[in-house]
């Protein structure tokens, strides 16, 4: 699936580097989502919020790859389940809870990415957060 292999230690490691990476990833489709909702609120070109993010600190895969194509477009299919970011992101939960870290920003993420799997069902697209969030 990826072009890269980095080996991640012992057996178990890779499930845990997955699910921590998905969870970074849904923390930043959220965030533009959210954002993306605030500048056509304030009557902003999104496409030139794109650019700006992707030019600028804001720049993540997210902007790079899901907010010009699938979310200002509204196409919603960028190929990964709403359902499957919830269960990474529980998985990243549990890791969080037998490790004793903070993670103030991940249940905040659980809870908008769950409430997003009751309203549009588990096998809607991830960007769909973005509809979800619109109402």
């Amino acid at each position: 699936m990826g072009e890269a292999i980095i080996p991640t230690g012992p057996v178990g490691s890779a499930h845990a580097m997955k699910a921590l990476n998905n969870y970074v990833y849904a923390a930043g489709l959220l965030a533009v989502s959210e954002a993306a909702l605030m500048a056509e609120a304030e009557g902003l070109d999104l496409n030139i919020l794109a650019a700006v993010m992707n030019a600028s600190s804001g720049r993540n895969i997210a902007t790079e790859t899901k907010l010009a194509q699938e979310i200002i477009t509204a196409r919603y299919a960028g190929g990964f389940q709403l359902g499957l970011m919830r269960k990474d992101l529980e998985t990243a939960g549990r890791i969080a809870a037998g490790t004793g870290t903070a993670h103030a920003l991940l249940d905040l993420c659980r809870a908008q990415w769950g409430a997003a799997v009751e309203r549009l069902g588990p096998k809607a697209d991830n960007t769909e957060i973005h509809r979800h969030l619109k109402g």
